[in-house]
């Protein structure tokens, strides 16, 4: 009889850039690069099974409230996490109030639908513009470092977290600043997440463990977006279906690469 492949377990987690595209509404053969690298795995002959856990707008430091349920039951091999791209985006306004402006959840209704066109939407509107102004002074300048910093070290703290269990391949996704469309909303972030790739590189560069990587996306977009982020990412924050491909096929590369370090996860004719 022949001999049962183990299965890669992967967990990935962060906001809607896992599990969103530019544009939605799309055929099912649309993946996401969650979606892809199964697909990629399985067009290899690798055994798989994958838990995506995508929140939009979730922050890395939920990851701390929620990683003894999803990591150590589940107990996967690779953990890739996309965070620090929401954590750049605003100055001062709080995630419940955006969460609750641009809900995915929001029930129809007469009063409903007419206290989030009149009331909520134009409240959200103003305060983003005052954010936005505020975000060109030099206050954004000065405290540009402080939540990137953060961000890394809740990144850090659920790292260490999972290290506990059976050391696990960690990838931490480099970030994009935002395309055209939202750089004129969100003036400070492209800064903040230069900064946040800046320390969270540094970060994996200092801890140096081969099992802890840092995945970087820009070059994927300088080789097959010609470096355009309206190509990439026109929606301003969401990969396009082809990106979603492309970042799917590099991410199965580098899990099979090192599956077959793993004595539990090498198949039949892997160089020992």
């Amino acid at each position: 009889m022949a001999e049962l492949q183990l299965p890669i377990r992967i967990l990935l987690k962060g906001p809607s850039n896992i599990s969103w595209m530019s544009y939605p509404g799309g055929p099912r053969t649309d993946f996401t690069f969650a979606r892809a690298l199964e697909a990629g795995l399985l067009d290899a002959g690798r055994a798989v099974v994958m838990q995506t856990n995508s929140v939009p707008s979730e922050l890395a430091k939920q990851t701390l409230r929620t990683w003894e349920a999803e990591v150590m039951g589940f107990s996967p091999d690779v953990i890739v996490l996309t965070y620090g791209q929401y954590e750049s985006v605003h100055l001062f306004l709080p995630r419940w109030l955006e969460r609750h402006a641009n809900s995915n959840k929001a029930r129809p209704g007469f009063v409903r639908e007419r206290y989030r066109r009149y009331v909520l939407r134009p409240v959200w509107i103003f305060l983003a513009r005052q954010q936005s102004r505020l975000d060109r002074s030099p206050i954004a300048r000065w405290t540009k470092s402080a939540r990137p910093r953060r961000t890394v070290r809740d990144i850090a703290r659920f790292v260490d977290n999972v290290q506990q269990v059976g050391s696990p391949l960690v990838i931490i996704f480099e970030v994009l600043p935002p395309a055209r469309r939202y750089q004129s909303w969100f003036p400070g972030m492209e800064a903040r997440i230069a900064e946040y790739n800046r320390i969270a590189a540094e970060y994996v560069r200092e801890l140096d463990k081969p099992n802890v990587r840092f995945f970087r996306v820009t070059e994927l977009v300088e080789e097959y977006a010609d470096g355009d982020l309206e190509i990439a990412i026109p929606d301003g924050f969401h990969w396009t279906p082809y990106m979603h491909q492309v970042i799917g096929t590099e991410l199965t590369r580098d899990v099979i690469s090192w599956a077959d370090t793993q004595e539990h996860l090498k198949v039949s004719g892997t160089d020992q």
